[in-house]
C-alpha cells in the first residue's frame, strides 16, 4: 500500500524562472525508510516542505490518505520552536491533535527521553544550544506520533553520541511501522536506509534499494566523494603563540559554563574544538571574538578573531548574496575593484561562483548554500585569526570536505583558524584536536614536546568589543529576572496571582484621592515584600522612567487649564503653577509608582507556566457557554515565545554587524542613534520572515 504519491512534480519559486524541481515522481510504500540524496541546492527540502503540503507545486500532485498524520523537522531547528518552555513546546502538538491529558504527558516524557532532554523539560527553549534545540524541534514531532515523519538535515547539529541514540530510535519506530523519509548527507544514516533515492539539480537521477545504491561506486563518489586525510604531524615545528585564553571563567545566570579554561593557538594551525551539545563550544568561540564579557581570566591577541556564527541562517541580513560578502570589507575601508576583487576571491573559495550567485536573492539559497554565504563574509575581512562555529553543518560531503581544505590552504599562508565541530573525521583532518567537558579542556591531542616548542611574544590583552554593550542592553530590557525565593504569594493559584495583579494595577490608576494613594502605594511595597522581590531592585528600575514622566509633568503644567479663583503659585507666561497642578503632578507619580510596580513584580515573580495557566482558570467559565478559549491561549504563548525570538533576532544582526566592523563606538546619545539605524531595516524583514516561519511551525503541530 503507497502511504506517498508524488506524481510529476515540479516547482519554482515566484521571484525565478529557475526550476528547483523538475518532474519529479515516486511513491513511498507504508512502513518504508527512504534516504533522499543530493548536493546543495539539489532541491531535498523544497520537496520535503511540498511533500508536507507548506508548498504547492507548480505542476504536478501529491497524493496521501486522508486523515494521516505528517512530522516533519526543518532543517533550521530554531524555525520549529512555538513555546518559551521545553516540556510545553513538546506538548502542543499532542494538544492540537486533542489527545487526553494523560496521553500528552505520556508523550512528552517519552519523546523528551528520546532525545536526551528529559533534565532540561522545565528549561526555557532560549537557553538552550543549537544542538539541544535541534532535539527538542525533534521531541515536538516525535510528540505527534506520526504515521509519515520526514527529517530535513535533523542531525545536523547533534554530537556523535546524540546522534546515534536518535538513530538507533528511527531504526527502533520504523521496524514498528512508521514510515520515515530521511534528508541526509550522512553515510551512515543512509545505511539504516532499505531505500535511496537522489537528486542532482531538481531532477531524481536515482531511485533504488539502498545495497544497490552502495554497489553503485561512481554515484556514490559523486555524492559523498573521497573521505578526509587524517592529519599527519610535524612535532618539530617551533610555533609563535598568536591568541591565548587565560584562566577564563564565564557563567550563565548561575550555571557555570567555563571554568579555568585555558587555550594557546598558534600561527598557521588548524584547530578543531569538540564536546558535546551544550559544552561551552559557541561561548568560548564568543568569548574569544570579545562578544560577551568573561566573569575572569583574560583573552590575550595582538590581532582579534573574527568569528562565523553557528546560526548561520540568522547571520544573513543583506538581500542580495554579494552584497552580504561586501558588508564587512566595505566597513574597513574597502571599495571599488578591491572591494569586488575580495568578494569575488571569497565567494570562489567557499563554492559559490561570483558569476552564478552574486545577484541571487539569499532568502532563496539552501540551507548549506547559506552556510557557504556566511562563510564567505567571513573570508572577506582578511583576518589573521578566524573562529568558525560549526561551519560544515549542513553541507553535503563534497563542500564539506572542500571548505575544510581551504581552511588547510589559509593556515599554509599564515592564517590561524579555530573550527568546532561534531565530526570525528573533521577533528582527525585538522592539526590539532581539543575536547570541552564540564567547563573545561578534557582532551588535547597536542604533544608535551609540541607544547614545549611553542614560542611566546608579547600579546596585547583584549577586552569586550565597547558596541556589544548594546546585546547586554537587549537581553536586560526585554527580561526580568525570575524570584526563585519561596514566598507567602508565590504558591497560590495562577488566576489569584492575576487578580491580586489585577487590583493593585487598575485601583493604583483610578483612585484619586490622596490617603488612598499613599495607601495604594503601601500596598504596592507590601506586595513586593511577600512575593520576596526586591523593592531596592523596584525602586531603581522605576527611576529610569522618571525622566519621561518629569516630560509628561512639564506638559501638564503647561496645557492643563487654571479653574476659576485657583491661586497661581508660579505664572512664567506658558509655565504656570497652581496648587491643583502640583497634586496633579504628584498624583501622577504616585500611580504610576503603583502601576510600573506591580507590573514587575509580577512578571518577576510568576512563571510562564503559571502566566498561561493563570489566563486558562481565568477564562473557564467562558467553556460553559461553548465559547473555544484555546485559541486565545495559544496567541498569549505565541506572544511569550515571539519576544524573546525577535530579541535572538536583533542579537544576531548586531553580532553580525559587530564582527563585519558595523556599529561603530558611540560617544553621546545621537551617534547612538545613528550606529542603530542600520539595525531596522534587517530587523523588520527577519520580524517578518520570522511571523511566517512561525505561522508555519504552528501548522507543523496540527495547530
Amino acid at each position: 500500500m503507497n502511504l506517498l504519491d508524488v506524481n510529476n512534480v515540479s516547482f519554482s519559486y515566484p521571484t525565478s524562472n529557475q526550476k528547483v524541481l523538475d518532474d519529479i515522481t515516486f511513491s513511498v510504500k507504508s512502513g518504508e525508510y527512504v534516504a533522499i540524496l543530493g548536493n546543495n541546492g539539489s532541491g531535498k527540502s523544497t520537496l520535503a516542505r511540498i511533500i508536507c503540503n507548506f508548498l504547492t507545486p507548480s505542476s504536478g500532485n501529491i497524493a496521501i490518505p486522508e486523515n494521516l498524520i505528517t512530522g516533519i523537522v526543518f532543517q533550521s531547528p530554531k524555525n520549529q520552536i512555538v513555546s518559551e518552555i521545553v516540556s510545553r513546546d513538546t506538548e502542543f502538538g499532542p494538544e492540537n491533535l486533542g489527545l487526553s491529558s494523560a496521553e500528552v504527558e505520556q508523550r512528552t516524557i517519552e519523546s523528551l527521553a528520546v532525545t536526551g532532554l528529559l533534565d532540561k523539560a522545565t528549561s526555557k527553549t532560549n537557553e538552550l544550544s543549537l544542538g539541544q534545540t535541534q532535539k527538542l524541534a525533534l521531541s515536538g514531532i516525535l510528540a505527534l506520533s506520526p504515521n509519515l515523519l520526514v527529517l530535513d538535515e535533523a542531525t545536523a547539529m547533534l554530537d556523535p553520541a546524540s546522534r546515534q541514540d536518535i538513530l538507533d530510535y528511527l531504526d527502533y519506530s520504523n521496524k514498528h511501522g512508521q514510515t520515515i523519509i530521511h534528508i541526509t548527507h550522512d553515510y551512515e544514516e543512509v545505511l539504516r536506509s532499505e531505500r535511496v533515492i537522489v537528486l542532482e539539480k531538481g531532477r531524481k537521477i536515482f531511485d533504488e534499494k539502498t545495497s544497490l545504491f552502495l554497489n553503485n561506486k561512481e554515484l556514490v563518489n559523486s555524492i559523498f566523494g573521497t573521505p578526509l586525510e587524517v592529519n599527519v604531524r610535524n612535532e618539530n615545528k617551533v610555533s609563535e603563540v598568536v591568541f591565548k585564553a587565560e584562566s577564563i571563567v564565564f557563567k550563565y545566570e548561575d550555571k557555570c559554563i567555563l571554568n579555568n579554561f585555558n587555550l594557546s593557538l598558534t600561527k598557521g594551525s588548524l584547530t578543531a574544538l569538540t564536546g558535546i551539545s551544550g559544552a561551552g563550544k559557541s561561548t568560548f568561540l564568543e568569548l574569544g571574538a570579545g562578544l560577551l564579557i568573561p566573569e575572569s581570566g583574560k583573552i590575550l591577541c595582538n590581532s582579534r578573531p573574527t568569528l562565523a556564527l553557528q546560526d548561520s541562517q540568522s547571520a544573513l541580513f543583506e538581500k542580495f548574496v554579494a552584497d552580504d560578502v561586501a558588508f564587512g570589507p566595505r566597513n574597513i575601508g574597502k571599495k571599488g575593484k578591491e572591494l569586488k576583487d575580495v568578494v569575488r576571491n571569497s565567494m570562489n573559495k567557499v563554492g559559490l561562483p561570483f558569476e552564478e550567485y552574486a545577484d541571487r536573492y539569499t532568502f532563496m539559497l539552501s540551507g548549506g548554500e547559506k552556510r557557504k554565504l556566511s562563510i564567505a563574509g567571513i573570508l572577506a575581512m582578511e583576518s589573521d585569526i578566524l573562529f568558525f562555529d560549526e561551519p560544515t553543518a549542513g553541507l553535503d560531503p563534497k563542500s564539506r570536505k572542500k571548505v575544510l581544505e581551504m581552511f588547510k590552504e589559509l593556515t599554509k599562508s599564515g592564517k590561524t583558524i579555530l573550527f568546532s565541530t561534531h565530526r570525528m573525521d573533521e577533528a582527525a583532518f585538522a592539526d590539532r584536536h581539543v575536547s570541552i567537558k564540564n567547563g573545561c579542556i578534557s582532551n588535547d591531542s597536542m604533544t608535551l614536546h609540541e607544547k614545549n616548542s611553542m614560542s611566546e611574544k608579547k600579546l596585547n590583552e583584549k577586552n569586550f568589543i565597547t558596541s556589544a554593550k548594546l546585546l547586554f542592553s537587549l537581553r536586560k530590557s526585554f527580561t526580568f529576572d525570575k524570584s526563585e525565593k519561596k514566598s507567602l504569594l508565590r504558591n497560590i493559584q495562577p488566576c489569584l496571582k492575576y487578580l491580586l495583579f489585577l487590583f493593585i494595577f487598575i485601583t493604583g490608576l483610578i483612585i484619586n484621592r490622596f490617603p488612598f494613594d499613599f495607601l495604594l502605594v503601601g500596598i504596592a511595597i507590601l506586595y513586593s515584600v511577600l512575593s520576596k522581590v526586591s523593592i531596592k531592585k523596584v525602586f531603581f528600575t522605576f527611576l529610569k522612567v522618571v525622566p519621561w514622566l518629569m516630560i509628561y509633568v512639564l506638559l501638564q503644567m503647561v496645557l492643563f487649564p487654571i479653574g476659576e479663583n485657583e491661586e497661581i503659585l508660579l505664572d512664567m507666561k506658558y509655565f504656570i503653577i497652581t496648587e491643583r497642578k502640583l497634586i496633579l503632578c504628584g498624583r501622577t507619580f504616585l500611580h504610576t509608582f503603583c502601576a510600573f510596580t506591580s507590573i514587575i513584580v509580577f512578571v518577576s515573580s510568576t512563571s510562564e507556566k503559571d502566566l498561561l495557566e493563570g489566563i486558562s482558570q481565568l477564562l473557564k467559565p467562558l467553556k460553559f457557554l461553548k465559547i473555544p478559549i484555546r485559541s486565545f491561549i495559544v496567541v498569549m504563548e505565541i506572544i511569550f515565545r515571539f519576544i524573546p525570538l525577535l530579541i535572538e533576532e536583533a542579537e544576531s544582526i548586531i553580532k553580525t554587524q559587530i564582527i563585519r566592523g558595523g556599529l561603530g563606538e558611540s560617544k553621546n546619545i545621537f551617534s547612538k542613534v545613528k550606529i542603530l539605524i542600520p539595525l531596522f531595516a534587517p530587523l523588520i524583514a527577519q520580524t517578518i520572515k520570522r511571523s511566517e516561519i512561525l505561522a508555519e511551525a504552528l501548522t507543523a503541530r496540527y495547530f
